[in-house]
């Protein structure tokens, strides 16, 4: 009788502490009462808990930890909550913006002959390859020739300013396949996008007059706080 009775004060305990915190769906209640822990590793397990769980259904859990944030009794559990957030929002951060090969091109174009097209072409020569960059990660080399971006080929004009504007202007993330010269054949190479950094238009002009960690971080924390400013201004 005595356990009997245990388990069901620890299951209204449960409920009691899940209806606190205004939620209808499954919670981590346990993960959450850690963030709160004497212990540090603990408190740092929960909050990667609360993270995980919290990309499984971002826009609802994103409400309720940004409620938590402002209204938690206990500044740790502020803190880290605001600290879940703000990974959140480096998510989308992350799938907003231009999209970004990683690469120098060569000015003005290559004419090329490409089996199968009667027409030259209008080419790309990849110059530079930054590291851990879209094309670095899809395997392009210095000299590679773009000759085409899918569908997309050019027998006329600035084939390097198409190209890039054409990249620009999709999404970071999103896979496309390019149309490449090198040693003679024509191959496909599948890219998966990155996100265009603030230093881009620099990178390639004194690498030494630029920190990219230090520039992406400040971008990520700038975008953060508009982030925040416009939440607060719903309230």
């Amino acid at each position: 009788m005595k356990g009997a009775m245990t388990q069901i004060s620890g299951f209204l305990a449960w409920l009691v502490a899940c209806s606190s915190l205004s939620w209808s769906g499954e919670l981590p209640a346990e993960a959450f009462s850690h963030l709160r822990s004497e212990e540090f590793k603990k408190r740092e397990s929960a909050q990667a808990e609360l993270l995980a769980w919290a990309r499984e259904r971002p826009e609802p859990a994103i409400e309720e930890l940004y409620r938590q944030s402002r209204s938690a009794d206990d500044p740790e559990v502020r803190e880290r909550c605001l600290g879940i957030l703000r990974d959140l929002v480096n998510d989308e951060y992350l799938k907003e913006g231009e999209g970004f090969l990683g690469i120098q091109m060569q000015q003005p174009n290559d004419i090329v002959n490409v089996p199968g097209d009667p027409k030259p072409r209008m080419a790309v020569r990849v110059t530079l390859v930054m590291p851990d960059s879209a094309a670095e990660a899809a395997g392009l080399h210095v000299n590679d020739l773009i000759a085409g971006l899918g569908d997309h080929v050019w027998h006329e004009g600035l084939a390097y300013e198409l190209f890039r504007e054409e990249i620009r202007q999709m999404k970071p993330n999103t896979k496309v396949t390019l149309k490449v010269l090198r040693d003679g054949k024509l191959l496909d190479i599948d890219v998966k996008l990155g996100r265009r950094p603030p230093y881009a238009d620099t990178m390639f002009m004194d690498l030494r007059q630029v920190d990219p960690q230090a520039l992406e971080r400040a971008a990520k924390d700038a975008y953060f706080r508009r982030w925040l400013e416009r939440r607060k201004s719903r309230e």
